[in-house]
């Protein structure tokens, strides 16, 4: 088992006032072919071999000496014996250094590699009470403390990822349940194949959605952008779906600017606790056209949401009022009268869409750019429409991230 050290001024391990440990890598980035390196053991050995010729030599010598006449002097059997009894010194030295240095680090090499190939199990051998068997007792010590700091951080690990797990399943239940409030049946008994939908959250909820009502003739259809993303703007699509429909119920679909303010009021009241906070974030932005199929009429009112409509060749669109909905002061909504007219198509959109960052340079899609979309699309059928725009987006994001949710609301009237 091999752990990675990190040093805490960022460099790497065995790297210390510029000296370099290790191989060195080279200009391509890759490490040279190592250099063959002997052991420990391979040296001594050696070493001892040297030592052993020499001191044979020595006593080969003496006793050559000696066998000469007239040469055996009491200071070449001292030389003789001093020779023998290096010998005898350098053959115990040998077995010392041996078995207790050479023969030990060898076999701990041997089972370091054992632990470095993960057994998690095996630790160092302890023979004796000598500094190699200290330093392996130390290094078992630390081992087992490594042990079971992985085995507790896999437990922590595996907690996490059941927390993980089981928010996931309850984001992935919120989202079904937020799809369920939006009505996509309605749209579709109502307009058939003359409209779509392309509504993105950025995370798996969202604080976009979208609204439909629908009275004899006479039918109400929107966008609205709550203020946040994630569970906490689902949360707050779910007070003002609350508030939109006590708005209908009270004022009717008639006029849309009477829905916005009712609305206001509705969650100015409802909210009023959490507007204390300034943290908290309680504005929704929205916009709502009124279509009458007798009359071929469409009244449009918006709270920082815009109509827009094209033929195809011209561009047109109303401005919403400039006051989102239970803003810091409180705003007036106007209704905006306008001809349903067949050749055309209209479009709601949040500024999830004409915020995102994107193109060569990084900055947001804007109006502009927005509306030479929709002037090359407005001829297409309203499910070609619908891919075109997405896959448009796509391309202008690129690698930005999504930054808000994005909801876009298309009709066409035949």
């Amino acid at each position: 088992m091999t752990v990675p050290v990190q040093r805490p001024d960022g460099g790497r391990p065995g790297q210390r006032f510029g000296l370099r440990f290790g191989p060195r890598k080279s200009r391509g980035g890759q490490h040279p072919a190592r250099q063959p390196v002997a052991s420990i053991q391979q040296v001594f050995t050696l070493i001892a071999i040297v030592n052993g010729l020499v001191l044979l030599y020595l006593v080969i010598a003496a006793i050559q000496v000696l066998k000469v006449p007239g040469s055996r002097s009491a200071e070449i059997y001292v030389s003789l014996i001093l020779t023998l009894l290096l010998v005898i010194l350098a053959v115990i030295s040998y077995q010392i250094i041996a078995r207790r240095i050479i023969l030990p680090i060898a076999r701990l090499v041997r089972e370091a590699s054992a632990i470095e190939s993960d057994d998690m199990s095996s630790l160092l051998t302890i023979r004796s009470n000598d500094e190699i068997s200290r330093l392996a007792q130390a290094f078992n010590l630390v081992l087992t403390k490594m042990r079971q700091a992985l085995i507790a951080g896999e437990a922590s690990n595996q907690q996490l990822l059941e927390a993980n797990r089981q928010i996931e399943a309850s984001i992935n239940y919120a989202g079904l349940l937020q799809r369920s409030i939006l009505p996509d049946r309605q749209l579709q008994e109502t307009f058939g194949n003359d409209y779509f939908i392309l509504w993105l959250p950025r995370d798996t909820v969202g604080g976009d959605y979208y609204i439909f009502h629908s009275e004899g003739g006479h039918c109400l259809a929107g966008v609205a952008d709550c203020a946040g993303h994630g569970v906490s703007g689902a949360m707050m699509t779910m007070l003002a779906r609350a508030g939109i429909d006590r708005s209908i119920m009270e004022v009717g679909i008639t006029s849309p600017a009477a829905i916005l303010s009712c609305t206001d009021t509705a969650m100015r009241t409802l909210l009023h606790g959490a507007r204390m906070s300034k943290s908290i974030a309680t504005s929704m932005d929205i916009g709502l056209v009124r279509l009458d199929f007798e009359a071929r009429t469409l009244r449009f009112s918006g709270a920082k949401i815009s109509l827009y409509w094209s033929d195809g060749q011209t561009m047109h669109m109303l401005r919403g009022d400039h006051r989102a909905i239970c803003d810091q002061r409180v705003g007036s909504y106007t209704d905006h009268d306008i001809p349903l007219q067949p050749d055309c198509t209209y479009y709601l959109t949040t500024d999830g869409l004409l915020d995102q960052s994107g193109g060569d340079n990084g900055f947001s899609l804007g109006t502009q750019q927005f509306k030479e979309w929709l002037i090359g699309l407005a001829r297409l059928p309203l499910e070609q429409q619908r891919q075109a725009l997405a896959d448009a987006l796509e391309q202008f994001r690129g690698s930005h991230p999504q930054r808000d949710d994005i909801t876009i609301l298309s009709f066409r009237f035949s």
